[in-house]
């Protein structure tokens, strides 16, 4: 069986996503900057949570940069 990678494959928009939540943007404010709605990135922040293994927004933001995901 082969070694399973213990990272979990984030879209290149739940990066962008998080990232802009690690620096303090609000759902709103990270619509606003990748011209996309508030819903969607909603959409994008629960996606990366669970992947993630995350329970609020903080814990998926802490544990992506814990592994390196995002800086």
């Amino acid at each position: 069986m082969p070694a399973r990678d213990p990272r979990p494959n984030l879209t290149a928009r739940e990066h962008e996503v998080l990232r802009l939540l690690a620096d303090g943007n609000t759902n709103d404010q990270v619509a606003k900057t990748l011209t996309i709605s508030a819903d969607t990135v909603q959409t994008h922040v629960r996606n990366a949570m669970k992947k993630l293994g995350a329970d609020t927004r903080t814990q998926a933001v802490a544990s992506a940069m814990r592994q390196a995901l995002i800086h």
